[in-house]
């Protein structure tokens, strides 16, 4: 039986254990492994499976939710009458719509799954060393992971949502350290780990490591940039964070609720939200079960949209477009499937076209001083180098940035024509191209 006829299964026999005026219920069953490595060796393997049953009861406009990773009848009863007992409890909330309907079910989405079976503890050893090699050859430490994971999710309502799918990845990461204490990063996401380039990958980090030897500070300043992919996606992760919710956007905290149909970008830049792309990962319906929905929320430059879930549509008088969180949580809808469209340029060109400048690999510990221009702060990491006359040069130390991304992206001056899939800190994966910006504000060193 596959995981999300399992999910859907459990998801079924609690929602018929539920009482309430409306009830849901979202199951998961999750099978998933980890190869981790350190100075050049495996020294964990973890393989996991574990299931979990969330329920969400609504007593008039009351609502109420209780989670559990038990599945046996007893705690699963136990679990439906504590979201009963919470709803009972909970405030009026006068602004509740009802749960979806099965109108806003999703079609079926058919998605390579990670064989975790054929992708056992031999094989990522196997990718682990293919990797740790790159760096050991050059008398570089590795350290990093190898894993992947299959996940069957399933939506019931009483209302009569029935959805369910599988959905997993593969990942790898690398951090190759120099003994000086220059590192390099490179990282990996797919669905199929059979295309993992193991190799390619440890030779990315281990090349970025020794390039990076001999570090100097960099002056503060306003500099041109070249992101590549794993430092724009880091941008991605903080804009579908801060801005493109329908709460953020209903509290004005966001800029597409300040700049909503203005030219604020270069009209090369289009961001989208799009889970049923092939390119990417991920499930084809929401955490309430309602079909995901390619949505562009910054279209040829100008702030288009913003994302939701039943609630937050209701409150705004908008489609929902099928971006809900697990229930409950502070955040409301939030995209995870986020892609900015390709360019035509390459990284070579675009370090070509800059006379003095910085590239950036990634960026690292960043964190939000105000939402409304997505004003972050954050360091520099594995692999930081100054550019003169069109080259990369000298190797940089970590440098702190102070900077808006809604300021950063207005002097956008190309965008890489190959995007890397990246994984992110909120669980979902960004399509990211590398891209070129007029400036940005380095505020500091960080050794």
């Amino acid at each position: 039986m596959r995981p999300h006829e399992i999910a859907a299964g459990i998801a079924e026999q609690t929602l018929a254990l539920a009482q309430g005026d409306e009830v849901e219920v979202l199951a998961t069953v999750e099978r998933s492994a980890l190869t981790r490595f350190a100075n050049n060796r495996i020294h964990q393997n973890v393989a996991e499976r574990s299931a979990s049953v969330s329920v969400r009861v609504v007593v008039g406009s009351r609502q109420g939710c209780a989670s559990t990773d038990r599945v046996d009848a007893a705690s699963l009863a136990r679990c439906c009458e504590r979201a009963r007992e919470a709803a009972l409890h909970a405030p009026d909330d006068p602004s509740f719509p009802e749960l979806p309907g099965p109108a806003d079910a999703p079609t079926v989405l058919e998605r390579p799954l990670p064989d975790l079976d054929a992708f056992d503890a031999d094989a990522r050893a196997q990718a682990a060393a293919a990797i740790i090699a790159q760096s050991a050859e050059r008398d570089l430490t590795a350290a990093g992971t190898v894993s992947a994971s299959a996940t069957g999710i399933a939506v019931a309502n009483s209302r009569g949502v029935h959805s369910a799918a599988t959905t997993g990845a593969a990942r790898a990461t690398v951090l190759s350290m120099h003994p000086s204490g220059a590192s390099g990063w490179a990282s990996w996401l797919g669905a199929d780990p059979s295309g993992l380039p193991a190799a390619s990958l440890g030779d990315r980090a281990a090349l970025l490591s020794e390039r990076s030897v001999g570090a100097e500070p960099l002056e503060p300043g306003e500099y041109p940039v070249v992101l590549a992919p794993d430092a724009v996606a880091d941008l991605l992760d903080f804009l579908g964070y801060t801005s493109f919710g329908a709460r953020a956007y209903f509290e004005r905290s966001s800029f597409i609720a300040l700049h909503e149909g203005e030219q604020l970008f270069p009209a090369s830049l289009t961001i989208v939200d799009d889970a049923r792309t092939p390119e990417t990962v991920g499930l084809p319906f929401d955490f309430e079960g309602v079909a995901k929905q390619r949505v562009a929320l910054i279209d040829r430059g100008v702030p288009a949209g913003i994302v939701t879930d039943s609630y937050w549509a209701a409150k705004l008088d908008r489609a929902n477009t099928g971006h809900a969180l697990p229930a409950p949580n502070p955040w409301g809808p939030m995209p995870l499937n986020l892609a900015i469209e390709p360019g035509d340029a390459t990284i070579d060109e675009m370090i070509g076209s800059i006379e003095r400048g910085v590239y950036v690999t990634r960026f690292h510990y960043v964190n939000v001083e105000d939402p409304a221009e997505v004003l972050l702060t954050g360091m520099t990491r594995d692999g930081t180098f100054l550019i003169e006359d069109g080259r990369l040069t000298r190797p940089l130390t970590n440098a702190r940035f102070t900077q808006s991304v809604v300021e950063a992206l207005t002097g956008l001056q190309a965008i890489g024509r190959d995007r890397e899939l990246i994984g992110t800190e909120e669980g979902g994966a960004c399509l990211a191209p590398a891209l070129a910006l007029a400036s940005w504000r380095f505020t500091g060193q960080t050794g």
